[in-house]
């Protein structure tokens, strides 16, 4: 079939695909075992808790091994970064203030293995702390570790998270996407404008933390992170941070997901090139002109080849927009920091924490047992 004519069908598929007219074949619905997922609900802070334990002794440990130790200088003692990463945890989980946090570090402190007693500055300076947000990075990678080889299909898409109570980060995003805001945005081409992260309207020191995240379809954990307080970063300049952690933490990843955003030459090369097959939907005035990305005609003639069966696995891209509904509905107190560098600290431990609560769902539901239980408490 000639190119011109192959071109102008594809165009017709992603056109229908956007308007909603595209005929889908009916797919089976998945069964839940609702007794299972009830007695994940009431385990589900005993595991938190239990899984902060051992997850943050785990990652602290891997952390010490693997690095050379450091020369103590004059003055008191430290307290034990793996000590501060447990209580902020415990805190998102709890979503209360440094001062209430402090109340619940007399509460736990014995459950959670925690050393000895710390004051709520302490807590407050947790967040300015590079070996706490270095632990949380490990975290991501250990609860992966139980799935690795079980997930071969993740999903990437971008967030916010408000610091008020007034603004929430979808509505936004749906604002900003219209046709009517596009329309205004005469300096700023529809790509950019597409790309970029909504602004929030609050004063500077308040707004939106911005994150992009890589997302397991199957088990729903979140496998790469990359935050930003920069609303004019965009989506796509963050990706690929998320991306190669996703790929340190699965090395044989086979699919990769994302809406429109990710539609470019160079993400879809970047994807091929770690021999992934990429899975964006592509704009309406699509061409099969690689421009030296091979990635990219690949994935256009197998739209064009088989609609049906591209987009049904495209469509698992959901599942990220389900994650991210996950994180807010259970960790959806608005950001309490003010500065940006906490704000990213903060944001972290949302989505860490969703990983740790997941695990814990994931040993009940789908018998995806932590092995890491009991190996890191020292």
């Amino acid at each position: 079939m000639p190119s011109k004519q192959r071109g102008e069908e594809l165009r017709k598929i992603i056109k229908s695909i956007r308007d909603g007219t595209f005929e889908y074949e009916g797919k089976e619905q998945v069964l839940t075992n609702w007794a299972q997922y009830d007695q994940a609900q009431i385990y589900e802070m005993a595991n938190y808790l239990d899984n902060i334990r051992d997850l943050v002794s785990e990652a602290y440990k891997r952390i010490k091994e693997r690095t050379s130790p450091r020369k103590r200088g004059p003055g008191r003692p430290p307290t034990d970064p793996a000590d501060i990463a447990k209580t902020l945890l415990l805190q998102t989980y709890a979503e209360s203030s440094n001062r209430v946090a402090e109340g619940f570090l007399l509460l736990f402190r014995e459950k959670l293995d925690i050393s000895r007693h710390f004051s709520y500055k302490t807590i407050e300076r947790g967040y300015d702390r590079e070996a706490v947000n270095e632990i949380l990075d490990e975290i991501v990678v250990i609860t992966n570790e139980g799935v690795e080889g079980k997930e071969i299909t993740f999903s990437f898409d971008g967030t916010g998270f408000s610091s008020s109570d007034k603004e929430n980060y979808a509505d936004k995003r749906q604002k900003q996407n219209s046709k009517k805001d596009r329309k205004k945005s005469k300096s700023v081409s529809k790509e950019q404008a597409h790309d970029s992260f909504p602004k929030s309207n609050s004063p500077v020191k308040r707004g939106f933390s911005y994150a992009v995240m890589g997302i397991g379809v199957q088990y729903k954990l979140i496998s790469g992170i990359s935050i930003s307080p920069d609303h004019s970063v965009g989506e796509t300049t963050m990706f690929p941070e998320a991306f190669n952690q996703t790929l340190n933490c699965h090395p044989n990843l086979d699919g990769v997901l994302g809406d429109g955003i990710y539609g470019c030459r160079w993400i879809t090369d970047m994807v091929s090139a770690n021999h992934a097959t990429p899975h964006f939907l592509p704009r309406n005035n699509v061409t099969f002109k690689s421009k030296g990305a091979m990635g990219w005609y690949d994935m256009l003639y197998s739209l064009w080849e088989d609609p049906q069966e591209w987009l049904e696995r495209y469509h698992m891209r959901s599942i990220s927009e389900t994650v991210n509904s996950m994180v807010k509905c259970r960790f959806g107190a608005p950001l309490r920091k003010r500065l940006d560098s906490r704000k990213e600290t903060e944001t972290r431990l949302k989505l860490v924490g969703h990983n740790i609560r997941r695990v814990g769902y994931l040993e009940i539901i789908d018998g995806v047992v932590p092995h890491w239980r009991g190996q890191g408490c020292t």
